[in-house]
């Protein structure tokens, strides 16, 4: 793929992640498509560097928003439950 191309993909994904708030469920599905596009990217000669860089940046946001929100405090009341203090 082109250089341009890479970069639309990564628009594509950027802009998908906007509409994603608190939707842990979307989140993981669009995460799953971010490291496919980022393992091609990186395998492919015709991306960039800064195109490489946002995919990557934009995994790691998924990641977070997909994250579990269990608390790991032994002594915050809410262990082991979903924490209303992260």
């Amino acid at each position: 793929m082109s250089d341009e191309s890479w970069s639309a993909v990564a628009d594509e994904l950027e802009a998908e992640a906007r509409g994603i708030k608190g939707e842990k469920m979307r989140a993981l599905e669009l995460k799953g498509k971010v490291e496919k596009a980022l393992t091609l990217a990186e395998s492919d000669s015709g991306a960039d560097l800064q195109t490489t860089s946002r995919l990557d940046h934009l995994l790691l946001v998924l990641t977070e928003a997909a994250k579990e929100n269990v608390c790991t405090n032994t002594k915050c009341p809410h262990y082991s439950k979903k924490c209303k203090m992260r």
